[in-house]
Formats: C-alpha cells, structure tokens, sequence
C-alpha cells in the first residue's frame, strides 16, 4: 500500500545557501584576462609587422609569395587571439601556432608566448617535441627575416644589404638565436610544472599528516571506547543482573491474590532483562563496531513498543501510517523506534497521566515522520523519575546523524511537541513500496 506525504510535511531538510564567492578570485581572473589581451595586442603589432615587410612592395618575394605572406597576416592574426584560450588549451593551440609560424612568413612570438603554459601541461616526449618544433619555427622565421629587405636581425650588425655576402652569413646564427629565444620561454613553462608538482607535493604531505592525526585519534577513541564497554559491562550488568533477580524474587513470594503486585514485580524484573540485553548488545558494538547488529529493532516492534506502554499505564493515543515497513533501512528503522520509546519515557518522567498524542507516517520516497505532543505537568511538580537530562540532546544527535531534521519546545498552548523526520533509505536488497 502506498500513502500520500502528510500535509506539510517537506520531502527533506532545506537546502544550504551556497557560500559566497570569494572576490580574490574574480581579480586574479581579470588580471591575467587582461594581460592576454596585452599579449595578443603585441603579437598582433609584431605580425602586421612581419607581414608588412614581406608583402610591402620594397619585398624581395614575387608577387604571389607577396599575396600569400598578405594573406598570412589575417590568419596569424585569428590565430594570435587563441593565446588567450592558452591554458584551457595549451597544447593544441601550442602545436598550431607552431605550425603556421612554419607555413608563414611572421613573428615567431605567438608560437612562444604559447610554449610556457604547453610545457607546464606536459611531460616527456611531448614537452620535447614542442620545445623543438617552436625552435624549428622560431628558426624559420628568422631565415624569413634574414632574406627579407628590411631586417630585424641586420640590424645589429651594420645592416648589410639583402643578398649579399655578409646577410648570407647570417643565416649561420639562425640556429643560436632561435635557441637563445626559445630557451627562456622553455625554462618559464617547466618551471611552472615543477611549481605545480612541489605544491601538490606539499599539499599531499599536508594531508598525509592530518590522515595520521586522524588516525592517532581514532585510536585513541578506540581505546576509550574499549575502557567505556568494560566499565559498562562490570557495572551496570552486575547491578541490572541483581535488580532482576530481587525482581523475580519478589514475583515469588508475593501473595498470589495480590495481582496488580505481582504485575509490578514481573513488569519490572522484564524490564531489567530487556536492559540487561540491550547493555550486553551495546557492549558488544563498542567493542567491535564494525561487526553487524543483532539489536537493531524494526518499525514493525513500534506497535509492541505502545501495547507495552498501553499494559504500563501510559495513555497513548496512536497513529500509524507506514508504506512497505519491511523496506526500510535498519539504521533508520531503529532510530525511530528509539525516537517512540524516548518521547513514551518523556512522557512518563515529564508529564505523568498525560495522553501522549504520537502520529507516525511516511514511506519510501517521503521518509519517517514522528509527531508526538502532550500537556505538560503542573508548575511545581517533580518528575516521576530522575533522568540524565540529555533525552531531547540524544533524539537530536540521533536525527542529524541520519540527515533528518528536528525540533521540539512547548507550543503557545502550553503543551509540549516534537517532530523529527528521516530520510527513507531502502534496506540493502529490497526495492521501492509502491
């Protein structure tokens, strides 16, 4: 059978406001966005350059190879702008700009502004084979240069006229210059790498430490745990173990006519032996807690749970509405038998002779919602029993462990109120109720 949500009742817990953006970031993203633009403006100025030299009419090409180094100018141009994409994608527009800076007569900068961000993104071979390839570019441009007019590189020696003997043997420093220009360009981008990998080094170890700190506290939680379970076991159980026994004792050798007595004397001595079980099975978990729990109750024990309450003399007024029970997940299904069992305990202790209203419903894809509420008790008067005071603190952590929420206070009625919801988690191997 399957069950509508009930009303107003949220499918889960409300969804966190994400964090604000940090504006630290948003800088440094507009100052290396900037910085690109400034580097392709001065690549764009270096390629018109180039351009204007080899395509000019004071060029010593014909006029087709006039044309075509034209025509170079606008696709270097387009391919001078992908430098600002470098670091989204160093490598391919690395290799492309080496390429055209072959096929063209140009500046060989776009190509080596694009080699630091490529060699920080790779390793081996294929570092290699682009630090070469923008040396044989870079090589090529400058034999471009050599043979043109007007030359950038005869410049800084006396400016000897194209063709002849003296331009000629300049093309023997071809090599050595395109090596001086590649080289800082090749150290800035592997350095960046080893930059990268000694901060992820550091970062590694950084996380290491903290794994060991975890694990140094783990350990110790483990050994307390250990300590707890034996403090647990030698006392309580000893004590619980006496109280059945005076229990059963009692039981005995009350007057068989005296019913409600004899009642009493049972109630408690079962009582002491269902503690008695749940200890043992609580120690057994401290102690191994990765071992699988025999003390997991189902929501299908709830109704147990109130007839007992019911046989005890709390008034509780029920209502429970649960689709395909068996499917839930035992740690949820236990949490909420422990939600019921408390919120009857609080009753009792709380507010002895009120009806405690207790209203439980949900199913898969709604999840587990428990609403109990009951007058207080009168200004003044005690609690029947003394508890630790942590019932509402321990119902909490129990919620907010499984991703539930929870909330409980006195109303403008003057009665008291919870409500909790849990998650619906499918138990292993079982599938959705319908």
């Amino acid at each position: 059978m399957s069950i509508a949500p009930p009303p107003g009742h949220q499918p889960g817990p409300p969804a966190i406001p994400p964090a604000p953006v940090p504006t630290a970031a948003p800088r440094r993203r507009t100052s290396a966005r900037a910085k690109s633009i400034w580097l392709v403006v001065l690549c764009a100025m270096l390629v018109i350059s180039s351009g204007s030299i080899h395509s000019g009419e004071t060029s010593v090409f014909s006029p087709p190879l006039r044309f075509y180094a034209g025509l170079g100018v606008a696709v270097m141009l387009g391919a001078s702008v992908m430098l600002v994409w470098r670091h989204r994608w160093p490598v391919r527009i690395s290799l492309g700009l080496i390429i055209l800076t072959i096929l063209i007569p140009t500046s060989p900068l776009p190509a080596l502004l694009a080699l630091p961000a490529a060699a920080a993104d790779t390793l081996g071979f294929r570092r290699w084979g682009l630090i070469v390839g923008t040396f044989l570019a870079t090589g090529v441009s400058f034999a471009w240069d050599v043979v043109a007019r007007t030359s950038y590189i005869a410049m800084f020696v006396d400016e000897p006229a194209a063709g002849t003997p003296e331009r000629i043997a300049l093309f023997w420093a071809v090599p050595v210059l395109a090596a001086i220009a590649v080289t800082p360009f090749a150290a800035t981008g592997i350095a960046r790498r080893l930059r990268m990998e000694r901060d992820t080094a550091q970062w590694e170890t950084v996380a290491a430490e903290r794994n060991v700190e975890a694990l140094h506290r783990e350990v110790e939680l483990e050994r307390h745990r250990q300590e707890l379970a034996r403090e647990l076991h030698d006392t309580l159980a000893a004590n619980l173990s006496t109280l059945s026994l005076h229990a059963g004792a009692l039981e005995m050798t009350v007057d068989a006519d005296d019913a409600r007595a004899a009642a009493a004397a049972r109630a408690v001595r079962e009582s002491a032996q269902h503690s008695l079980d749940d200890l043992r099975h609580m120690v057994r978990e401290l102690r191994n807690p990765d071992a699988p729990s025999g003390s997991r109750t189902e929501i299908t024990e709830i109704p147990a749970l109130i007839d007992e309450a019911l046989r005890a003399g709390t008034d509780v007024r029920v209502q429970l509405f649960i689709s395909d029970a068996m499917a839930c997940d035992a740690r949820v299904a236990h949490a909420a038998y422990r939600l019921v069992q408390e919120s009857i305990s609080n009753v009792r202790r709380h507010a002895p002779g009120a009806p405690l209203h207790l209203d439980l419903r949900g199913g898969p894809g709604f999840g587990l919602t428990l609403r109990t509420t009951n007058w207080l008790a009168p200004a003044g008067q005690p609690p029947v029993t003394v508890g630790g005071g942590n019932g509402l603190t321990g119902m909490a952590e129990r919620v907010g462990l499984l991703g539930g929420t929870f909330q409980a206070g006195v109303t403008a009625e003057g009665a008291f109120a919870m409500t909790a919801w849990l998650p619906w988690v499918p138990a292993a191997g079982a599938g959705t109720g319908g």
